[in-house]
């Protein structure tokens, strides 16, 4: 077989690798998936020296003999890296093996329309390199690496499991804190790749003492004084051991004699405490000339490409070769196959060498480095701009904005967004024009806009100040615009949009030379070239907040063409997602889909798969489900299409959410509840912002209370509404709004606090007259049905379930007509009207069906069995109940569960009393029922609720057993049931 040259050195005597079988032995497991058609994803990390290279080059080794390909990338520290730099080396070294097509990174990438393209590109030529031959990726210190990098890692591996791919991934843990990009991708990795972790730890001594007497055969003496002497410097780093050991070599001091070692007396080895000082003996042993032209290398990066040298250093061809070949030997560099550059061997070599420089020497050698890039044909600009930058040089500016500029056309934002705020640091001092500062703050926040909205919005407030100060108008009303819409987006909607409103008429005031002239400027920061970009974001949060009627006022004009291809944001689709959920809030289902046909195909038309699956899964909850909740194929295509698309978009700078967690609505109704859970917490613990937030908040309190949990339950609620009953429409998101405040009611309930019920009931009124909606008018009235019913008040309590059934018919809406009817089917059978009560309830369970409700479907099966005790069939009452225990035990729907067992109690007293049974002190079944629902700490409230009895009967029942039982208080007659048996 045909071996693949490998990217890196191979040893004739590969470094014996010790204390790591069970690290070899899981890499080489991944290896034998991958050679048979399984990828797989292992992330191997550790300090710096642990290892990871020596553990990864192994396992690629090892590959290449099997007839893998071999590719390497890597990450780099002391240098501005540019974006997807251990991909960009990947894809060379593919070609370089390969003869492969150009894939998409450097060119492609400014002809891709959004990032997600140029990924799907990247995949598509990996997987073509994996149909030929396995492919082994190997991606070294990628704590150093950029966010795009991360993100494209993140991309690639979702997909490994299904080709002939191991990606080999290796970074410093004790460098991946809490605020490194790194830190929230791992979990995501293992959870959505089912990436394998390895973490390397320091060698054991007996694993030193196996390293040292494979290479040394000593004396017991000789080998005790070597390891006492290793145990105290290098303390189980095997990058330590390595090169303190070869440092004795150099000195003679551990020699070859014969057929065995000599160890020479230790004290005199003079050997440094500090691997640096190490590897500066073995700089200092090369000679002066050598030093200094390495340590010029250092400042160049850690990769070093010998035109460059050559050219900064002025050394000619010989003279470099002559220091290439001696620091080759003394392992401080490695030379590409290619011969066109080499690399320092180990970061800390590089380190070394920089620090060894003294601050004004590195300046003027940075400067240098820069005016030879700049000189080239095609110099680029994160490498330019590095050594200005580091030089002190006040071009340094031009290039980072031209840097970020490259870095916003890859889809880097987070790495444009750095580019430009050091840009804009060198302005400030250079005293620049404000308005050019101004502009400068206004791309920094766009970049900002996903990962840290609020830190952005310093940086336009800035932005506006300077431009005012510059007498700018057009860009002062254009920042405001951003400004305003990302206000909305921290939750400070009202403000929000007062700043949006008035900055779009401050653009209406403009002139038409103004208007050219902020246009050009759009153009230039990568914005659509139009003024009124802004106004879709107006008509999105005009719905969200529930002012509906203005939404759709403003949204048909928002914007009058689908924006071209690659403009890469779209007011367009802004403006008719606002529409789609004014129309969705108002009643109109029909124009509510047509509108988010529009939005989607517009998002869709700018590759902006994000908003594509974000519109999708929008149009599920906030259009089918309330609507069409029983068309069961559309509500699977749409949450089908919605994770396709959010797969598609990898991880959004900031943003989280595993794209699984668009099922949750349907796995909520479908009662997948503990699958619905690990979302929904997802989506809370996200440390990045995330528009769901409050949903996935509002489906863990529902699960809270369906589990007994109120405790909980009200938590959430609190975090949601802070401002509790206090809250005021119009600085939230109505349709988050409208089912927390009921769900608080009927937590109120739960709690025989029939005010506090009712005093939400009526926040939630005041919000939906507020809004004009349509949408939650039902459901409000089924929350006061619930309540009328708690009061005893069962006129009033059919009357609002007879209006609950009106408005949820017209438009219709299933999930709440199927509660309407389950609502009526109660009453009625408390009312003895057990046809009506029949037919209602036949009605709730065929919605139930039809809707996949399973929850649902056993909160109406108690229903019936209720029903079908009251009608004395207690043989159907049981098949009912066990029908609905056997959907609820999993759920661990612990008060449905006791409801159940209430109604089981029911059926048995119904049996003993038709069988003569007779209770103690007289009491009637009817009287024990009342006792022991007393006894179980219900109030007078809950025990009508349960037996279908007005609170003035419950007290009249209370009165007579505390005549008959002697007593005159709860505990005492709860002690009697106790005593009796008959709780």
């Amino acid at each position: 077989m045909d071996v693949t040259p490998l990217p890196f050195p191979l040893d004739e005597h590969p470094p014996v690798l010790v204390g790591r079988e069970s690290e070899q032995a899981t890499l080489r497991a991944a290896l034998g998936d991958t050679l048979g058609g399984r990828g797989r994803l292992v992330m191997i990390s550790g300090e710096a020296g642990i290892g990871k290279t020596a553990l990864a080059r192994r396992i690629g080794r090892e590959a290449c003999e099997q007839g893998a390909l071999v590719l390497v990338g890597h990450c780099y520290d002391l240098i501005e890296t540019p974006p997807y730099g251990p991909w960009t080396e990947v894809v060379a070294q593919g070609i370089t093996h390969q003869g492969s097509p150009v894939p998409p990174l450097e060119e492609a990438a400014a002809q891709s329309a959004s990032q997600m393209a140029l990924f799907a590109r990247m995949w598509e030529w990996l997987g073509t390199l994996a149909a030929r031959q396995p492919l082994v990726l190997l991606l070294e210190d990628m704590h150093w690496a950029d966010v795009g990098s991360l993100e494209l890692l993140r991309f690639v591996a979702r997909g490994v499991a299904g080709a002939p791919m191991l990606l080999v991934v290796t970074y410093r843990g004790d460098e991946v804190n809490r605020r490194h990009p790194l830190f929230p991708l791992l979990p995501l990795l293992v959870r959505e790749a089912g990436a394998l972790r390895v973490d390397l730890r320091r060698l054991e001594p007996d694993d030193v003492r196996t390293l040292v007497s494979a290479r040394y055969t000593l004396s017991v003496e000789a080998q005790s004084r070597l390891m006492a002497y290793l145990e105290e410097r290098a303390q189980g780093n095997p990058l330590y051991v390595g090169e303190l050991l070869r440092t004795l070599e150099d000195e003679h001091l551990l020699r070859l004699e014969g057929d065995g070692w000599v160890l020479g007396d230790l004290t005199q080895a003079g050997v440094p405490t500090l691997l640096r000082q190490v590897i500066e003996g073995r700089l200092a042993r090369l000679g002066d000339e050598a030093h200094h032209l390495l340590s010029v290398a250092a400042v160049i990066g850690q990769e070093v490409p010998l035109g460059l040298w050559e050219a900064v250093t002025g050394a000619t061809e010989d003279e470099l070769l002559d220091v290439i070949e001696a620091a080759v030997e003394a392992r401080l560099l490695e030379a590409h196959s290619d011969g066109a550059a080499v690399r320092f061997a180990h970061a800390l070599i590089r380190e070394t060498l920089y620090d060894g420089l003294l601050p004004p020497r590195r300046r003027l050698w940075h400067r240098r480095v820069a005016e030879t890039l700049m000189a080239a044909p095609t110099p680029g600009p994160h490498a330019v701009a590095y050594h200005l930058q580091r030089a002190g040089d006040p071009r340094a500016a031009e290039w980072l904005i031209r840097a970020g500029d490259l870095a916003q056309r890859a889809y880097a934002l987070l790495t444009a967004g750095e580019r430009f705020d050091a840009a804009l640091q060198i302005l400030e001092a250079q005293g620049a024009p404000p308005e050019e500062q101004a502009l400068l703050l206004y791309r920094v926040a766009r970049m900002r806009r996903y990962a840290d909205p609020r830190h952005a919005l310093a940086y336009l407030d800035d932005a506006i100040a300077l431009a005012e100060e510059a007498g700018d108008r057009p860009l002062a009303a254009y920042v405001g615009c951003f400004r305003g819409s990302l206000r909305c987006v921290i939750g400070d909607i009202r403000a929000g949009l007062a700043i949006l409103e008035e900055s779009i008429a401050a653009i209406d005031a403009l002139s038409d030379e103004e208007r050219a002239r902020l246009r050009e400027r759009l153009v230039r920061v990568g914005d659509p070239p139009d003024e009124y970009h802004y106004r879709g974001a107006l008509v999105n949060w005009l719905a969200l907040s529930g002012r509906c009627s203005d939404a759709l006022a403003l949204g048909p004009s928002a914007e009058p063409e689908v924006p071209a291809r690659g403009l890469g944001t779209s007011g367009y689709a802004n403006a008719w997602r606002g529409v789609a959920s004014a129309s969705a809030v108002l009643g109109h289902p029909d124009a509510a889909r047509r509108a988010c046909a529009e939005a989607i195909a517009a998002y869709r038309a700018v590759e902006h798969h994000y908003q594509v699956g974000q519109a999708l899964l929008l149009e599920l909850y906030e259009v089918v489900l309330p609507y069409h909740a029983d068309d069961l194929a559309e509500r699977e295509r749409l949450a089908r299409e919605a994770e396709a698309a959010w797969e598609r978009a990898g991880e959004v700078a900031g943003e989280s959410l595993p794209p699984r967690f668009v099922w949750l609505p349907l796995l909520l109704l479908e009662g997948a509840w503990d699958d619905a859970r690990q979302l929904a917490r997802a989506a809370i613990t996200s440390g990045g912002r995330t528009g769901w937030r409050p949903f996935a908040r509002s489906a863990l309190a529902t699960l809270a209370r369906e589990q007994g949990d109120a405790a909980l339950a009200w938590q959430l609620v609190g975090e949601q509404l802070p401002a509790g009953l206090e809250a005021e429409p119009g600085n939230a998101i109505l349709l988050d709004t409208l089912p927390i405040q009921r769900l608080a009611a009927m937590l109120a309930l739960d709690a025989g606090d029939l005010a506090t019920a009712r005093a939400w009931l009526e926040a939630h009124d005041r919000w939906v007259a507020w809004s004009g909606a349509v949408l939650g008018r039902a459901a409000g009235h089924l929350g006061w049905a619930a309540y009328h019913r708690a009061a005893g008040e069962a006129a009033a309590a059919r009357r609002r379930a007879v209006r609950a059934l009106e408005d949820a018919s017209d438009p219709r809406q299933p999930l709440v007509l199927l509660h309407a009817y389950r609502t009526l089917g109660e009453l009625d059978t408390a009312a003895r009207r057990h046809d009506d009560a029949a037919r209602h309830l036949d009605a709730a369970l065929a919605l139930a069906d039809a809707c996949a409700a399973r929850y649902e479907r056993a909160l109406t099966l108690l229903a019936l069995a209720e029903h079908r005790g009251a009608t004395r069939q207690p043989a159907a009452a049981r098949e009912l109940l066990a029908e609905a225990r056997a959907i609820l035990e999993p759920l661990g729907a612990a008060p449905a569960l006791d409801r159940a067992r209430a109604i089981e109690a029911r059926l048995s007293r119904s049996r003993a009393r038709r069988a003569g049974v007779a209770y103690p002190a007289g009491l009637t079944p009817r009287e024990v029922e009342v006792l022991r629902l007393v006894a179980d700490g219900l109030t007078d409230a809950q025990v009508a609720e349960r037996l279908f009895l007005s609170p003035r009967t419950v007290s009249q029942h209370l009165r007579s057993i505390y005549n008959k039982l002697g007593v005159s208080s709860r505990a005492a007659a709860t002690r009697f049931a106790l005593e009796n048996r008959l709780w």
